[in-house]
């Protein structure tokens, strides 16, 4: 069967957020009661956000991944399917549910409670040449959540390399705080472009130095490191040279996915050829968008929308 060639194929886990929203005390309390005002349910995971804003930015997007067989797993599947993304690589396991994320967005930071379920497969495995070959980028997003996915993603970027196609990965928070292990070290000398925010950043390089941290994660072998600083902006590093974009004010409701938007919109730049000054600002646009909506594909609807916010804010800041 032929399949249709995609600017990016996703490999990753796939499950919902149930988002509580307007939680108004500073951080959780072991025996307490805390209200919240609302909850909503939608698409989540670092990967599965990526991707789908990706294809809303005009990118032709393929997604694989493993979800139960549930009421999750069909909702999961059935969003991104809606949205045009190609959902051929998305399996069904017989006995593991799908994974969920209660994400808890306080005034000052957010947490987030996760339940692996199918994130332990390994949704790589199901790639076969044929379809690699059809991708131009392959992005990963959880590092350190997919037991199963971690040890095969640094021969999957090395074959992914040598066929001219380029890689990202965005490792998000390490639970067992063991940061560098051998996994981790073979996935990042094979990685085009890291997606680290800041506290994640400092753990992988044990430093905050940003040009140090930059240095020591090229001589892993890294190509590029896209530091994502919040309402600080974004930092891209190479061996070449440093970027900076100072970002945009937003004022955040729910920061829930802003780092996945922002991956996807410097992707998207990235791949249809923009400069990294213009990667940046589209990027830090997305993440700016994404915060003012509850959930992680709420705020950004496509590329128009954030062309249209660069421009503003560029005129009026």
């Amino acid at each position: 069967m032929n399949l249709p060639t995609v600017d990016v194929l996703a490999i990753g886990e796939l499950n919902p957020d149930l988002i509580l929203a307007g939680l108004q005390v500073e951080g959780p309390c072991l025996g307490t009661e805390q209200e919240f005002r609302a909850y909503v349910l939608t698409l989540g995971s670092s990967t599965a956000i990526a991707c789908l804003l990706m294809q809303r930015l005009g990118l032709a997007t393929a997604m694989s991944a493993y979800v139960g067989d549930d009421e999750y797993g069909r909702y999961c599947r059935a969003a991104l399917k809606a949205e045009d993304v190609d959902v051929a690589l998305v399996r069904t396991h017989a006995t593991l549910a799908t994974g969920l994320s209660v994400c808890l967005p306080y005034p000052a930071d957010r947490m987030i409670l996760t339940c692996k379920g199918t994130m332990i497969l390994n949704p790589a495995d199901v790639v076969d040449a044929h379809r690699l070959r059809q991708a131009r980028h392959v992005h990963v997003g959880s590092f350190f959540l997919q037991d199963g996915l971690r040890s095969a993603i640094g021969p999957l970027f090395r074959t992914a390399r040598a066929l001219g196609i380029s890689t990202s990965l965005d490792t998000g928070w390490d639970p067992q705080e063991q940061w560098l292990a051998d996994d981790l070290r073979h996935a990042l000398a094979n990685t085009d472009y890291l997606f680290p925010n800041a506290p994640e950043f400092e753990r992988l390089t044990e430093t905050d130095d940003i040009d140090l941290g930059i240095a020591r994660l090229i001589d892993l072998g890294v190509g590029a490191v896209v530091l994502k600083r919040g309402a600080q902006g974004a930092v891209h590093g190479d061996a070449a040279a440093r970027h900076d974009h100072a970002g945009f004010r937003a004022n955040p409701i729910d920061t829930t996915g802003a780092g996945d938007s922002f991956n996807a919109g410097y992707l998207a730049a990235m791949l249809q050829g923009d400069a990294v000054a213009d990667r940046l600002a589209f990027g830090n646009a997305c993440g700016a968008l994404t915060v003012t909506a509850v959930g992680g594909t709420s705020g950004v609807r496509n590329a128009e929308q954030v062309r249209a916010f660069i421009a503003r804010r560029s005129s009026s800041e």
